[in-house]
């Protein structure tokens, strides 16, 4: 063999040992690139799945939580292309099409609750709320859902995040009220109202429990109609208030002026009901003199 022979030999032996090279690192890339995939995906579809389960016990309309449950199986197709000899993954979307049965099952008995015990427990479920306002959107933008629909479905979702936390406020009102503890209990009733008056929300249900938020604060009642507010098992009964004459005259003060569907209350807190506490034993003190 001549030597430009023998070169052009090493030549083509280099060239293939740097394709093998290429190709085995570039099989390395896919596959690192696949697992990072499949890992973003996984941690994604299990934090989906954790969102059909509480908003399953949250939601009246089964809809919200099975349309969620529908980007999970989406989710599982996608990941089961990306690596089909997975078993977990066939499992994983098998179960996820078992859940979507018995979603759409509306005869299935459950307990619907709005009521969190703490803040933290509240902003989850207000954020698996979002979550599932932007999946429906963007199911909508597939047109996977009509227009009519998704606005209905957004106004539901919206309506169960402001309800996550007036009915949570509210009860946490009945506790310290069960509790004797007037003013904290008012503190809480208040803050529940603010927020279903800053709301824009348009179902008649804001303004009938706004009207009966007033009557509550105002001694009229002691808890909302079962209709508006079902999680009624802290509810006090229909006992008189407990409040003494001094903090009436306190609330009375603060509520002067207040419009009968109390769309004009400030907000009310313990220290302005002290306040006025004082002021009122400062003017009775005067008068005496």
């Amino acid at each position: 063999m001549s030597a430009f022979a023998s070169l052009i030999l090493l030549i083509v032996i280099v060239i293939i040992s740097m394709s093998v090279v290429a190709y085995a690192n570039y099989k390395v890339d896919q596959a690192k690139n696949i697992r990072n995939r499949l890992h973003k995906h996984k941690v994604h579809t299990e934090e989906l799945e954790d969102v059909v389960l509480a908003l399953d016990q949250l939601c009246e309309n089964r809809l919200i939580p099975k349309l969620v449950n529908d980007e999970v199986i989406e989710t599982y197709k996608i990941m089961t292309e990306l690596d089909p000899k997975a078993g977990y993954l066939k499992a994983g979307l098998s179960n996820a099409k078992a859940r979507s049965d018995e979603l759409s099952d509306l005869t299935t008995p459950r307990i619907v609750s709005r009521l969190c015990n703490s803040d933290a427990q509240i902003a989850r479920l207000q954020a698996y709320l979002n979550e599932a306002n932007t999946i429906v959107r963007k199911q909508h933008s597939q047109g996977k859902i009509s227009s009519v629909e998704v606005q209905d479905i957004v106004l539901e979702i919206e309506w169960l995040h402001l309800m996550v936390s007036v009915i949570s406020n509210i009860a946490q009102g009945h506790k310290s009220y069960n509790r004797h503890d007037v003013l904290a209990a008012n503190a809480f009733y208040k803050k529940a109202q603010t927020e279903l008056i800053r709301s824009g929300h348009p179902y008649d249900r804001r303004h009938q429990m706004i009207k009966q938020l007033a009557d509550v604060l105002f001694g009229r009642r002691r808890s909302l109609d079962t209709e508006l507010m079902p999680e009624d098992e802290f509810n006090p009964d229909n006992a008189k208030t407990n409040m003494s004459e001094e903090d009436q005259r306190a609330l009375t003060e603060i509520l002067k002026g207040v419009t009968q569907d109390g769309t004009e209350l400030p907000d009310i807190s313990e220290a302005m009901l002290i306040e006025n506490q004082a002021k009122n034993q400062r003017q009775n003190s005067h008068k005496s003199h």
